[in-house]
């Protein structure tokens, strides 16, 4: 399947010939039973109908076509998918047997069901159109062939195993960021550093709204990011120097024997982390509360940032 799908009508014209009507119908019965609200996109590289959140997927295989609706309607409807081979979370029907009109819709509206009082993303009423504007970096990824991975509590996506772009939403702003973003010609003169003196080689273009997202020119961009690492550039990272814990931290740690003796076992990072979030606290109650919320993450042994790893 060519990294270039960005629509369900594309995904299918795709496909073998063999199965183009297949899949066809396998769409049609799916938005015979799905709310009128329900939108259609690609979501990791699968057709994805979306309600309140994922209604149900679907992809075609090698051996079989898969139907994607979640593990919990699988079990509410275990009884009428006997007959069938699953996995966790999908049933996987054979390519040359009639679908089973009846049970995709039973599947469709059991999730729809569950889906219909769920509140809908309020992004839009302060924060802007986050949801949207993942999708559409989505659909980007997808054309330019990147590899997704997780680090520091996102989404990153890589080249080479190298780092190119990742994006989140904030409370005033979407934001994009290029990890080889000083090397960029950056001919729209769009691209700022988040934190100046801190950062070297990332930078961020932030949105306002959705609408002001040209996918052509933010393409052009992750293009000349990938040719970055093609071309070898890189900023060589720099050690940080030592620091010590100072103020409330320190006097924390010399109160407390185990504790000092835990801190000290930490890695230079780690240590680092728990510095930071102390120290930037600018009142002293709240200082007070973070050390007693870093005590037993710090007697474990663990980071500040630990749950986030994977």
């Amino acid at each position: 399947m060519s990294a270039a799908i960005s629509t369900i009508d594309a995904y299918i014209a795709a496909c073998p010939d063999a199965h183009r009507e297949l899949l066809s119908a396998l769409r049609e019965i799916i938005l015979e039973a799905a709310p009128r609200e329900t939108t259609e996109t690609i979501s990791y590289k699968m057709p994805t109908f979306r309600y309140h959140g994922n209604l149900i997927h679907f992809a075609l295989h090698k051996a079989h076509l898969g139907i994607y609706p979640g593990a919990a309607a699988l079990e509410a409807l275990k009884a009428k998918i006997s007959g069938y081979k699953t996995t966790k979370g999908a049933i996987l029907l054979p390519l040359d047997q009639p679908l089973p009109r009846q049970l995709i819709k039973d599947l469709v509206m059991y999730n729809a069901a569950l889906l219909k009082d769920r509140k809908g993303p309020t992004w839009h009423e302060s924060r802007g159109n986050w949801q949207e504007a993942g999708e559409l970096m989505q659909r980007l990824m997808l054309k330019a062939g990147l590899q997704k991975t997780f680090k520091w509590g996102s989404d990153i996506y890589t080249y080479d195993n190298k780092n190119v772009i990742g994006w989140g939403g904030f409370k005033n702003f979407f934001s994009l960021w290029f990890y080889n973003g000083v090397f960029l010609e950056d001919k729209d003169k769009v691209l700022v550093a988040a934190s100046e003196g801190k950062t070297r080689a990332l930078r961020q273009w932030r949105f306002t709204d959705v609408k002001d997202m040209d996918e052509q020119k933010i393409l052009a961009y992750i293009l000349e990011s990938i040719r970055t690492i093609k071309d070898g550039k890189s900023i060589t990272p720099q050690k940080a120097p030592h620091k010590s814990p100072s103020g409330l931290l320190k006097e924390y740690l010399d109160a407390d024997e185990a504790l000092k003796t835990a801190f000290n076992r930490l890695t230079p990072g780690k240590q680092r982390a728990y510095m930071e979030y102390v120290d930037e606290a600018r009142q002293e109650q709240t200082k007070l509360a973070r050390l007693e919320k870093i005590r037993p993450l710090i007697l474990d042994g663990k980071g500040l940032h630990d749950k986030y790893k994977r």
